[in-house]
């Protein structure tokens, strides 16, 4: 099987992971990629829908032909160095980014419209979340929370303005998981955590 390297802005940019392409049939995704490093499997499921090669991770529809629901790319604040290696046939070229990346500077490098990309932001218990939405690309973010003090992260959100809270959080962040959907990306669960958005051309605003 044919070693391939994938191209990280390119996959942040179009969805598409080398070879792999969201939507493909299971069958499509061994093919280009062989044997997963594992899997699981739930009660009723005839094969295994999860698959994880590394820190690749793909779930697939549980009804034949078995159609991707979406990859990502797990513990993605270690990425580090040129390339990082997802499995024996598939490697990532960085191509400048890594975990360390901030929002900002993800949404600056010109690869998408951020008029049209949606940055969420919310609270859940002592933990600020954030997500940016961009086509088919969903990026979460962790934040430290030191930024909150003794806070609850819901009374830190509300009693700063929308200026204090971007400054604040945007250099505490680190890439957590990058997800690549089948269909256009949008908070995790909505109407969970009281989610606010902006644009991304307004985030990138609040900061200058």
């Amino acid at each position: 099987m044919k070693k391939q390297l994938a191209s990280f802005r390119d996959f942040l940019a179009t969805g598409k992971l080398g070879p792999v392409t969201p939507g493909m049939k299971l069958i499509e995704v061994a093919e280009r990629l062989g044997s997963p490093d594992g899997w699981n499997i739930d009660d009723g499921d005839l094969i295994p829908v999860y698959w994880f090669f590394g820190p690749l991770e793909i779930s697939f529809n549980s009804i034949a032909p078995y159609q991707m629901n979406w990859l990502q790319i797990e513990g993605a604040a270690q990425l580090t160095g040129k390339s990082e290696s997802l499995t024996e046939q598939l490697k990532l070229s960085l191509d400048g980014f890594s975990g360390e990346t901030k929002p900002s500077e993800f949404l600056a490098a010109g690869l998408w419209d951020t008029t049209q990309t949606a940055v969420y932001y919310g609270a859940a218990s002592d933990d600020i979340l954030l997500n940016i939405c961009a086509g088919c690309i969903q990026i979460h973010f962790q934040v430290a929370t030191a930024v909150i003090g003794d806070r609850e992260a819901i009374e830190y959100l509300n009693e700063s303005t929308l200026s204090q809270l971007v400054r604040a959080i945007d250099s505490r962040t680190k890439v957590d998981s990058i997800y690549s959907y089948s269909q256009v990306a949008k908070e995790e669960m909505p109407g969970a955590f009281n989610w606010r958005s902006l644009t991304g051309q307004d985030y990138l605003d609040l900061l200058r």
